[in-house]
């Protein structure tokens, strides 16, 4: 599941064979709202025949996260990558700098860049109220109840990400009972679009 913003495509290259990704809705058609999000999350995934393992990076780890609270759901595993489950600090304008440094850089994969930019300045508010519900979020609570449910999972963070940070990462890990792998990659909260690889071998458990 992608994080805020985020379509399928930037993923694709680090899918292991079985694994898909799920393209989430619009900031429009969602107004924003991340308990539309949760619901198209899980209506995705009682779609689907069990049992699955589950993916997600930033805001995509929460809304995975959301899906193995249902128990009409047979969630497996979990691999929750730089996963936004409690209150996020870093700046806005820090994060918009980095996104602008990425783009500078050639990492997005042709067109998403500006698609990014254009569902933002398409939809501003609804954009803006969803970073905010991000930002805020914390799933401390959930992340007990999901340890008390026993499902295998492994958080991974890495030591460029000044946004969901290492601390930030294990602390996710600790609360849910999960493995957890630190990964020395440049490329902060958007490594993944460098290294492909590492990605797929997390999730293919071989991390």
């Amino acid at each position: 599941m992608p994080g805020w913003g985020a379509s399928a495509a930037i993923y694709t290259a680090g899918m292991p064979d079985g694994w898909e990704v799920l393209d989430p809705p619009s900031f429009g058609s969602t107004a924003g709202r991340l308990a539309a999000l949760r619901s198209w999350a899980v209506h995705e995934c009682r779609a689907r025949a069990g049992p699955i393992a589950l993916g997600g990076h930033s805001l995509g780890a929460a809304l995975a996260l959301f899906v193995a609270l249902d128990e009409r759901i047979a969630v497996e595993r979990l691999v929750l990558v730089s996963p936004a489950a409690l209150p996020l600090t870093k700046p806005p304008p820090l994060m918009l700098l980095d996104f602008v440094r990425r783009v500078a850089a050639g990492w997005f994969p042709p067109g998403e860049a500006s698609r990014a930019v254009r569902d933002v300045l398409v939809q501003p508010i609804s954009a803006r109220r969803l970073g905010s519900d991000v930002r805020r979020l914390d799933l401390t609570p959930e992340l007990d109840r999901l340890r008390a449910r026993g499902i295998p999972a492994v958080v991974v963070g890495t030591t460029t990400d000044t946004l969901t940070t290492p601390r930030h990462c294990r602390r996710v890990g600790e609360l849910l009972g999960a493995e957890y792998h630190e990964l020395d990659v440049e490329g902060g909260h958007l490594w993944f679009l460098r290294r492909p690889d590492l990605l797929a071998a997390e999730l293919r458990g071989a991390g």
